[in-house]
């Protein structure tokens, strides 16, 4: 059903929000790849180029922005999470600290921790659904996996994107 505002004087041509933040254009970016992976990877128009092509790029390099602004906000102190719901602390997954000596040891992902694990990730996984390949999938699912290394260890991350956004969006 369409909802008419033609008659309404506060809204005018093209609904354009011109007071949000870079930071929240770039989580509902984000956002807005995986919640509509389904969908994108249904048609198979889009499927063959737009989604193959740039769907993995593209989160990859909003996560990216995204933990750099924001943990450098967190190191300039100019977040006050004390009565959000989320904080800096708030878990947003699960870090393997040394995957080669203890694969199965793992503590909770801090949001904090999250941003400095994108951050210096030197590789990154999609968690994809009914995958046959690379490029056949029918959607990505709201998990990422990231791996680097730390003192000679190699560390291993499954971070949930949608409750990564959520602290983000909270806290900033």
């Amino acid at each position: 059903m369409e909802f008419k505002t033609n008659d309404n004087p506060w809204i005018i041509g093209f609904p354009i929000h011109e007071s949000y933040s870079i930071l929240e254009q770039k989580a509902f970016h984000l956002l807005s790849i995986i919640n509509a992976s389904a969908k994108s990877n249904s048609i198979s128009d889009l499927k063959n180029f737009l989604v193959i092509e740039y769907e993995f790029s593209e989160i990859s390099r909003l996560l990216l922005e995204c933990a750099v602004q924001i943990r450098n906000e967190i190191d300039q102190k100019y977040i006050l999470s004390e009565d959000n719901k989320y904080s800096i602390n708030s878990f947003v997954g699960i870090l393997f600290h040394d995957t080669k000596i203890a694969p199965e040891k793992s503590t909770n992902l801090t949001f904090r921790e999250a941003c400095n694990k994108i951050i210096h990730t030197k590789h990154i996984n999609f968690d994809l659904e009914n995958a046959k390949s690379i490029n056949e999938y029918d959607s990505l699912n709201n998990t990422i996996y990231l791996y680097g290394d730390y003192q000679n260890k190699e560390w291993k991350v499954e971070l949930d994107v949608c409750t990564f956004i959520c602290v983000l969006i909270n806290i900033k």
